[in-house]
């Protein structure tokens, strides 16, 4: 078996087009042991020949045969190269790296609710598929600025006892933030429902600070996937700090509580030159 920090070469064997600016790139990789145990919300880093190396969530993952797909929005250089990717493409992979979801014990939880804001949906559908394959009741929580950014919905309804949409326009389900589908739900719940309840959540750190607001106040429990800029995915270039703690070997995915000992969560990221920022200039 390979160690993740080798590189693998593999071939596209198909790019779907999720909208204008979004793309799955799904490939299978010939060392399959190596992937085998990937938990949803772990990432890889993938080699753009000619262009760059980047990290990115598996956003699809199927067993026999076997399969692998991350979910690129079209930002860059970087994500152009891959949302122009077509098949019998080379890319470079490896991984899988970091910490990803946990899920909780059947006994202490009986329903995650997942909270996706943008392409951030990429990294928890398939943390979602994952406890609905595992009897957890599940509720899905969809956000993006626009119809045209809502990717999967159908995967979503097939994975859901329930699930909303919310779009910032209106141009699809509720007017308005995901936070506050959330809210909505969290409020109609008994103190015990609540307790039997985890989120799991990605998407803009501006809309995980309102979940985060919101976990606190209900008492709920929750795992939150953080977005840094990472150069190596191997804990050694320090670009993806957070406050002392490396989100590529540290995280990506942190608890709760492992979040509010985040002083930068919600406040600064860093730029490509490991400079801090404060979060308001690196909202997309």
């Amino acid at each position: 078996m390979r160690a993740p920090g080798e590189m693998e070469m593999v071939k596209v064997l198909k790019v779907i087009k999720e909208s204008s600016s979004i793309s799955t790139v799904l490939f299978s990789p010939v060392h399959i042991g190596r992937w085998s145990g990937l938990v949803p919300g772990q990432f890889l880093m993938v080699w753009i020949p000619g262009t760059d190396e980047v990290p990115m969530s598996v956003s699809f993952l199927k067993r026999e045969p076997f399969r692998m797909g991350m979910t690129v929005q079209n930002i860059g250089e970087a994500t152009q190269a891959l949302c122009s990717l077509k098949q019998g493409d080379w890319i470079g992979i490896r991984g899988p790296y970091g910490y990803g979801f946990n899920l909780p014990s059947n006994v202490d939880k009986d329903l995650i609710i997942g909270v996706s804001g943008g392409v951030g949906a990429a990294s928890t559908i398939l943390a979602m598929e994952w406890a609905r394959s595992e009897d957890f009741r599940t509720v899905n929580l969809v956000g993006a600025r626009d119809r045209s950014l809502l990717v999967f919905r159908d995967r979503w309804r097939s994975i859901s006892d329930e699930v909303r949409f919310s779009t910032d326009d209106g141009s699809f389900g509720h007017k308005g933030l995901v936070g506050d589908l959330l809210n909505m739900e969290l409020l109609a719940m008994s103190d015990h429902e609540r307790q039997r309840t985890m989120v799991f959540t990605c998407g803009p750190e501006i809309m995980m600070v309102q979940v985060k607001r919101l976990l606190d106040q209900f008492g709920v429990e929750g795992q939150f996937s953080l977005e840094r800029f990472m150069k190596c995915g191997i804990g050694l270039c320090d670009s993806c700090s957070a406050s002392g703690k490396r989100v590529c070997m540290d995280g990506p995915v942190f608890s709760g509580d492992a979040i509010s000992l985040l002083r930068d969560f919600g406040r600064s990221h860093r730029d490509r030159s490991g400079r801090p920022l404060p979060l308001k200039e690196c909202v997309r």
